[in-house]
């Protein structure tokens, strides 16, 4: 089943994706971050967070390995 996950302020929804339910919730100020598949509305938020981990993963191990390496070439240059 899929599921849409909206936000507001700092809350996560999971709904089914319905439109026109989606809609009444982008009319009362929620704002719509993806669609997601699962079973049920508390998976289906789990699931983002993980997707969304899952891509920051791969900058964040560059920038672990781009620091260290600018570091030691600055230390090498200066000294």
């Amino acid at each position: 089943m899929d599921f849409y996950v909206l936000k507001k302020k700092d809350e996560l929804i999971a709904i089914p994706a319905n439109e026109q339910h989606c809609k009444q919730y982008l009319d009362n100020g929620y704002f719509y971050i993806d669609k997601v598949a699962a079973c049920d509305e508390n998976t289906a938020i789990r699931r983002l967070k993980a997707k969304y981990q899952r891509s920051m993963r791969l900058p964040l191990t560059a920038l672990a390995i781009v620091i260290p390496v600018i570091i030691v070439t600055w230390w090498q240059v200066t000294h």
